[in-house]
């Protein structure tokens, strides 16, 4: 599936500079941790980081989520499906992606659809490791959720629709748990301390994703991307608005971090769950419910070394791979699942040759 000669992303993929991946939800979901220890040293620095890339079974149908229902603005809309062997190199494999934006500029996200390829629809839950959340602040919750049902999506919370609970900064907010199609988990938040004002729908979107384990997973971002992260605190029950949120009693300890791509401004909010059984993501390229994010960092070589000595794995399968001399370009998974291409900066096109003057 995946040749390890140099590769380059298309267009979409590559999407070099496009930051603001997430923001700060208006009321997240108790999930702050008080620093334990110093960072660890800061590994190679990122120099960008693209926004989320979702892929999904049926790009239609999740249009109708996340543009039709949430309101998103189309960037790029879905043109016919094209070859793309960089990415999946199988017979015919062809690649449809769209890209969409909270209205005004804000939070962007690409969905992505393989076809003529057999695909693995992965489907984890909110606990498995690689799984990922969106959390979403957004106006006018329950008219949100009622759309939701009647296409499809399955409410998580206890009792079917939102509950009030009590932010960490005191404000209230009402908040509900979803899946969609592709088993993908989104938050809505209405309230809080920076409530979204009409006639806006949405506001800020924050990313979570689901770890096996955070000072694993700590100590590989800030070696191998440069982040900053403080040691995790110690695991404590969840609160009760958790688990009503989630209705999984199953829950018994929580851990929370977060971390920023040094360069881009691009956050992650990591989550780490004991309790439950969990089954980790471990999705291909081309697998509904695999997340992944293109990443473009001055020393790649330093980056892959960091990625195999800290637990993540060169490629897309269960062992790393050896890269060629030449590299540029490479999968890298890291300790939970989540696929991410990494790359080196583009070279510069060479200068064009001088003009000939004419003679006349």
């Amino acid at each position: 599936m995946e040749s390890p000669k140099t590769q380059w992303l298309p267009r979409t993929l590559r999407a070099a500079c496009l930051t603001a991946l997430v923001g700060f939800a208006a009321a997240p979901v108790v999930h702050a941790q008080a620093p334990a220890a110093a960072a660890v040293p800061a590994g190679p620095r990122t120099l960008t980081a693209s926004f989320l890339h979702l892929n999904v079974a049926n790009l239609e149908q999740s249009l109708t989520v996340f543009r039709d229902l949430l309101g998103m603005e189309v960037v790029t809309p879905p043109a016919a499906p094209r070859e793309m062997k960089q990415l999946v190199d199988e017979p015919g494999a062809l690649l449809q992606t769209v890209v969409l934006q909270v209205p005004g500029g804000g939070w962007k996200l690409e969905l992505v659809q393989w076809h003529g390829v057999k695909v693995n629809p992965q489907q984890p839950r909110i606990q498995d490791p690689g799984e990922i959340m969106l959390a979403i602040n957004v106006r006018g919750i329950d008219g949100l959720v009622a759309g939701a049902k009647k296409l499809g999506l399955t409410v998580l919370t206890e009792g079917g629709g939102p509950i009030e609970r009590t932010g960490a900064d005191g404000t209230k907010n009402r908040a509900v748990m979803l899946r969609e199609h592709n088993g993908f988990i989104i938050e809505f938040v209405e309230g809080g301390a920076t409530p979204v004002q009409a006639p806006a729908k949405l506001g800020n979107v924050s990313f979570y994703l689901t770890v096996k384990d955070l000072d694993q997973t700590v100590n590989f971002y800030n070696r191998t991307f440069g982040f900053t992260m403080p040691a995790p605190g110690k695991a404590t029950p969840p609160p009760d608005s958790m688990i009503k949120l989630f209705n999984d009693k199953s829950l018994k300890t929580v851990r929370m971090a977060r971390g920023t791509f040094p360069g881009a401004g691009s956050e992650i909010r990591f989550q780490e769950f004991t309790g439950p059984n969990q089954h980790p993501v471990r999705h291909r390229v081309q697998d509904p419910g695999g997340p992944i994010m293109p990443v473009t960092v001055q020393d790649f070589p330093g980056v892959i070394a960091a990625a195999k000595a800290n637990g993540g794995t060169i490629g897309t399968g269960e062992t790393s791979i050896t890269l060629p001399a030449d590299a540029r370009s490479s999968w890298v998974r890291d300790p939970n699942g989540m696929l991410y291409q990494v790359s080196m900066p583009r070279p510069p096109a060479p200068p064009s040759p001088p003009s000939t003057p004419r003679v006349q």
